[in-house]
């Protein structure tokens, strides 16, 4: 089975809004962080913060491989 650039894309963009989600949401349902556990609030948190520089990345290459394919053609 083939995939295309553009469906790549689109799997990246929902993947994003995902993250972005679910970052806001442990965000908000952690009002008190030090009771929580600060080391655990950290790892997640951190994690969101290090994969959507990733998958950004990934969104403007997917952008780049379609533009030279458009200007290949």
């Amino acid at each position: 089975m083939e995939v295309s650039a553009v469906e790549v894309k689109e799997y990246f963009v929902d993947l994003k809004k995902v993250v972005l989600e679910r970052q806001s949401y442990w965000e908000e349902i952690d009002p008190r962080p030090h009771a929580v556990g600060v080391l655990i609030r950290r790892k997640r948190l951190s994690w969101y913060e290090e994969i959507l520089p990733k998958i950004e990345e990934t969104i403007e290459m997917l952008e780049d491989i379609k533009d030279k394919r458009n200007y290949i053609e």
